[in-house]
């Protein structure tokens, strides 16, 4: 039975030579076990969970051939459903676990599916590489990953750097990392000082309102608004010395409401660290230490979010309370940013901004902006324009954080990066006369999906945050602006030509009617187009949004997608441009 090596949890990531990195997934724990009579996987605990997940099983089948030569093997990994590269959702990952139906499961696994992230190689064609030293058996693992398709098994990214996987792992909110000496040996089922982990702990703030005697759990609350709410529950962190100061302060100034507990009047303030808060729930709690500072009005359910985000120390929100949009105030706009970052921060990157910024809320007046303001701080990157001023490129979560503060509420970026003047992508902007006409859009863009993936291109569609969809063509190869407008007139054209009072291609909006107008002439040097997952300046807060081609269809609304919908979207099905 297989018994995993275990990890030592550390506060501070150790360095040298002998010590390499890797992202520490929020999943399971899990032995990929592969022969000729098939796969299983098992958990830490020793049990079969390979009919929870039939998405990994049924990969291998289709692969078993290419692997063959290599069986039996045994891989160790985490089984983890990704939000990004570097993020597993645990609640989903810990909901299948619990699934017992074959239906639902079968259907979970389509919408959502698993991959089983590997990080180490424990046996290769029968033989046990245990006693191996860490990075022969890396370079092994590497080897088997470049002979299969990386969709449902995947390998862990290693890092040298301690300081970028830190910086990558903080952008993407993942549970935190993992700290190896690559002449480790495996030791199964023990805890090794030569594996550490790292959490990346979100802390927050709240107030102690009850203690349970018997299991010695404290409750911690917070306002939200006037009322007083349950934050979660805490048990770990605190000294000897604390605990028995906590029970004093308890039996002195606490109430007894019965057998079992105690009542706290809010007075006590504390940080906490944890990996997640909701639902009434604190996830891996731990005390950090007492906020003697803060009163418990101070403690309240904005103060969390702020504390969930991570926010870098150079970003702090001004006025958070200031609405941008009819029902969204900054912090809530940030914050919105912020967790959209680790998918919105890719299109953004080594491409000339424009943004556009409101100041006083999408009601009032705007400005664009490219150039760097002289206020700006240091950290903000620029690359030469064609006039005197700098071109501002967004590199980092801080520098979109702090233009969000800023009010930038809609980010504009060309078809080229900036160290090529070859577009990386096509993009059709399907624009209907009207909401009432999008029905059009969503003709439009089938018949152009249909088109293009005859010629061998894959089509990405989302909702332009306002009236219109966009389909995004990613381009592998070298290709001029002047190629690409001749295969995009040529495309329009054929559906002008067979439906000439749906579609169009004039400029004029008067002289557009009722038709549908297939803008290429946008696609274009110096030309730009709203980023995915960028907010659009509507009443409503719509953002610009990643669809699957099953929602696109006439009860399509882009209404619908707003800045208060999207993060749970996402949680449900995942990013359709990222996968």
């Amino acid at each position: 039975m297989w018994k995993p090596m275990l990890l030592t949890l550390v506060e501070d990531m150790p360095t040298g030579d002998n010590w390499v990195y890797e992202v520490k997934y929020d999943g399971f724990r899990c032995g990929l076990e592969w022969t000729e009579r098939g796969v299983k996987l098992w958990s830490r605990n020793g049990n079969d969970f390979t009919a929870q997940f039939p998405e990994i099983t049924a990969w291998c089948e289709e692969n078993a051939e290419r692997v063959k030569p290599h069986l039996p093997l045994f891989l160790d990994g985490e089984l983890v459903v990704l939000d990004s590269e570097l993020k597993g959702n645990f609640s989903l990952i810990q909901t299948r676990g619990r699934m017992s139906s074959k239906d639902r499961i079968q259907s979970v696994s389509q919408k959502r599916p698993a991959t089983f992230m590997a990080f180490d190689l424990l046996q290769l064609k029968g033989k046990s590489l245990e006693n191996q030293l860490l990075h022969k058996r890396r370079s092994q693992v590497e080897e088997l990953f470049n002979e299969i398709d990386n969709e449902r098994l995947n390998i862990v990214k290693q890092y040298d750097d301690p300081q970028q996987i830190w910086q990558d792992v903080q952008l993407h909110q993942g549970e935190g990392v993992v700290a190896k000496n690559e002449r480790s040996k495996v030791t199964s089922g023990k805890r090794s000082e030569q594996w550490q982990k790292i959490k990346n702990w979100r802390t927050v703030t709240g107030f102690l309102t009850q203690w349970n005697m018997e299991n010695e759990y404290f409750d911690v609350s917070v306002y939200k608004g006037e009322e007083m709410t349950l934050l979660g529950k805490l048990k770990h962190g605190f000294s000897d010395e604390e605990k028995e100061t906590l029970k004093a302060f308890v039996y002195e100034n606490g109430e007894k409401i019965n057998a079992e507990t105690w009542e706290i009047p809010p007075s006590v303030c504390l940080e906490i660290h944890c990996l997640e808060a909701k639902d009434r729930e604190l996830r891996e709690p731990v005390f950090y230490q007492f906020r003697f500072d803060l009163e418990p009005n101070d403690c309240t359910w904005d103060r969390v979010r702020e504390g969930l985000g991570q926010l870098p120390e150079s970003v702090e929100i001004s006025k958070p309370d200031k609405l941008l949009f009819p029902k969204f105030n900054k912090r809530d706009f940030v914050l919105y940013l912020r967790d959209v970052a680790p998918l919105l921060l890719p299109r953004l990157q080594n491409k000339r901004l424009t943004m556009i910024r409101f100041p006083d809320g999408v009601d009032d007046h705007s400005f664009y902006q490219k150039h760097l303001p002289d206020y700006a701080p240091d950290f903000i990157q620029t690359v030469p324009g064609d006039e005197v001023e700098e071109d501002i490129v967004c590199q980092d979560l801080q520098t979109l954080l702090w233009f969000g503060n800023h009010a930038a509420i809609e980010y504009h970026v060309p078809f080229n990066r900036v160290d090529s003047e070859l577009p990386d992508e096509m993009v059709f902007d399907l624009d209907p006369p009207t909401l009432k006409q999008f029905p059009l859009a969503v003709f439009a863009a089938q018949l152009i999906k249909e088109m293009c993936e005859h010629q061998g291109y894959d089509v990405y569609v989302k909702t332009s945050g306002k009236t219109g969809l966009q389909l995004h063509i990613p381009l592998d190869e070298e290709l001029t602006y002047d190629d690409t407008r001749e295969f995009m007139e040529a495309v329009a054209k054929v559906l002008i030509e067979k439906y000439p009072d749906k579609f169009t291609i004039e400029r004029l909006k008067k002289n557009r009617g009722n038709r549908l107008y297939i803008d290429y002439i946008q696609h274009a040097p110096g030309k730009t187009i709203i980023a995915p997952y960028s907010p659009r300046a509507t009443k409503e807060g719509t953002v610009a949004t990643p669809l699957y081609w099953d929602e696109v269809n006439d009860s399509l609304d882009p209404r619908h997608y707003t800045m208060d919908t999207i993060l749970k979207r996402l949680n449900e099905r995942g990013c359709p441009f990222w996968k």
